[in-house]
């Protein structure tokens, strides 16, 4: 009997590799804590409520019977994001306590970008290779219009500032919340306009795609001489200042070429401080300002004085007492939350001694260009023509978090710090727009070819004439 249950368990055990524990449940008062939690450093640090449009306090009070109805610690989370889904946005997060509430790695099964509003397979794995065509258009999941399931299942959890930060992170997530048993039904047109259809799940072994990703395994930089003298680096991140040292070791080849691009499309962020000391070697000029910063200011007493300002007094009393007008106000905009510290223009001080590169530079950004490879752009901006960025808008994000943990392994972070260009342009929620826009397309991904990088290449080429 009992080698029977070990075989019984043994079978259990591998059908439930990769399961999403649906059985961890933290209490209810931890529950009810993590979220009074968030609403309290949302209500008193966050940076645009104004871009949120919404009575925080309300969907507070809304969520509370929500949170205490979830079944399990991985449903409470699920929650916890819509929650904070709700401030939209992309620096402000509820992240799930990882592999205390998932057992195993699991693997997607397809992946698919989101291009020109579609959802279009962008690889596949080779035992699909045949019957899956590259660039196919996804038009049902589980019989449900593509779109239509985005919206219901997967971009309520989504924390975004940009619609198409949005997109884009619904479409990567859309395998999100299941396990190896959870059955996915696609409907598929492919790109000559033929109906498919596909049954799949998600993996727990790697999966051997069919068309290897460009330039893998990962890594924070990389640099390539491409024809007519044209130097490429690929920047991947600003988390580490060794990619300063990775950039000042091909320093002797960069001095040698004609032209230089730099690739800033899959660069997430980090450090704003680790763009700038790049950035500082393609100029000579000695400050280089980077973008204005504000962020919300609470002053307990002028909160408790504000709030016998009722609404429909404030302009009469503004008139009344001309002398305390200045008080008036400020005691108002903090009990409204609506009073700002400014914070100076980020500005740096250019210490680079020695030859500047000063050949023409190409700068490709994309939707996953953001936070502090954002800063670096505005930074860019400020050095007015030294180059010309090739590609899509940026993700439109950036800001310091707020971080903090919550009740059960999870943690939150929350953005504090609203950016702008020093004249006040808003790219937050919207992205930076590039010089010169070259869209991706399903095309370029059946081609393998890479429009952005052959536009640079071009730009350059003419101006080296």
């Amino acid at each position: 009997m009992r080698k029977i249950l070990f075989l019984l368990f043994l079978s259990l055990g591998i059908r439930t590799t990769a399961q999403i524990d649906t059985v961890s449940n933290i209490s209810d008062t931890e529950k009810l804590y993590g979220l009074s939690l968030f609403w309290k450093e949302a209500a008193y640090n966050f940076a645009y409520f104004d871009k949120a449009n919404i009575n925080w306090d309300s969907a507070y009070q809304a969520y509370i019977p929500k949170i205490l109805a979830t079944k399990n610690t991985w449903d409470y989370y699920r929650k916890m994001q819509q929650f904070c889904a709700l401030l939209k946005d992309g620096h402000t997060n509820v992240n799930v306590p990882g592999f205390k509430l998932v057992k195993g790695v699991m693997y997607r099964p397809l992946s698919f970008s989101w291009l020109d509003e579609k959802v279009i397979v962008t690889n596949v794995p080779k035992a699909d290779s045949l019957t899956i065509p590259l660039g196919s258009e996804v038009m049902k999941v589980n019989d449900m219009p593509v779109i239509a399931y985005l919206e219901k299942e997967i971009i309520p959890g989504i924390s975004a500032s940009a619609t198409h930060q949005l997109w884009n992170d619904a479409v990567r997530s859309l395998f999100n919340d299941a396990d190896t048993n959870t059955v996915f039904r696609f409907t598929l047109k492919t790109p000559a306009g033929k109906i498919i259809y596909h049954t799949t799940h998600q993996r727990n072994r790697r999966i051997n795609w069919a068309y290897p990703l460009p330039n893998t395994p990962w890594k924070r930089f990389r640099y390539e001489k491409l024809p007519q003298g044209i130097a490429y680096l690929q920047l991947n991140t600003f988390d580490t200042d060794s990619v300063v040292y990775d950039f000042k070791q091909r320093l002797p080849e960069l001095y040698e070429a004609k032209a230089v691009i730099i690739d800033l499309r899959n660069n997430g962020g980090g450090n704003t401080g680790t763009g700038i000391e790049i950035l500082k070697y393609f100029t000579s000029q000695k400050n280089i300002n980077g973008s204005t910063w504000r962020t919300r200011q609470h002053i307990a007493a002028f909160k408790a004085w504000g709030s016998f300002i009722k609404d429909e007094e404030l302009e009469k009393r503004l008139k009344q007492n001309p002398f305390n007008k200045a008080w008036t106000q400020k005691s108002y905009d903090i009990s409204r939350g609506k009073y700002w510290y400014s914070g100076d223009t980020s500005s740096f001080y250019n210490d680079v001694a020695g030859n500047k590169l000063t050949v023409p530079l190409v700068v490709l950004i994309g939707n996953s260009t953001a936070s502090a490879a954002e800063d670096f752009l505005i930074a860019l901006d400020d050095l007015k023509g030294r180059a010309v960025t090739i590609g899509e808008r940026t993700y439109g994000s950036t800001g310091q978090p707020l971080f903090f943990y919550l009740p059960g392994g999870g943690s939150a972070r929350i953005c504090t710090k609203r950016d702008t260009y020093p004249d006040g342009r808003e790219f937050v929620g919207y992205g930076v727009k590039p010089d010169i826009e070259v869209k991706r397309t399903a095309e370029d991904y059946i081609k393998k070819k890479d429009a952005q990088l052959e536009k640079a290449i071009e730009l350059l080429s003419s101006k080296m004439k």
